[in-house]
């Protein structure tokens, strides 16, 4: 009968040392997963974040293009305006590769022209009108 014991308490032994290990794992598994879900929601505050300042960017150049288009700036100072913008996001030094512009300055002046055809292709005959005066004043820039 001792026999028996023995291997019955063997047996509760390795079965309690497995629902042990697999306790720890769960645990384990538990803050791993918390680890996760924090990245994810110090990631999503920067996605959040970054969101914002495009949306804000994006209203702003769309004023800048609205008194550019209405004659109340020169393409330099809207250029001016939108420079810091361009700075600081990347890509548009890709832009135009097989016809670059001279200067980050041209470019900005090309992203910003081409906002304002955008802007009037509804109306074609104001757009050409636009564009010629603004592709003299591209002439121009410095």
């Amino acid at each position: 009968m001792s026999a028996r014991r023995t291997g019955t308490a063997s047996v509760a032994v390795l079965l309690a040392t497995a629902l042990g290990a697999v306790a720890v794992d769960a645990t384990l598994g538990l803050d791993a997963a918390r680890d996760d879900a924090r990245q994810h929601e110090a990631d999503a505050a920067v996605i959040e974040d970054q969101r914002v300042r495009v949306i804000r960017e994006n209203e702003f150049a769309g004023r800048v293009v609205a008194r550019l288009i209405a004659g109340e700036v020169s393409l330099a100072a809207a250029v001016d305006a939108m420079e810091p913008i361009h700075r600081a996001r990347p890509g548009i030094e890709c832009a135009w590769m097989n016809d670059p512009p001279p200067t980050f300055r041209h470019r900005v002046a090309r992203s910003v022209m081409i906002r304002v055809g955008a802007e009037l292709e509804g109306d074609p005959s104001r757009r050409a009108a636009i564009l010629t005066r603004l592709d003299a004043e591209y002439a121009t820039l410095r």
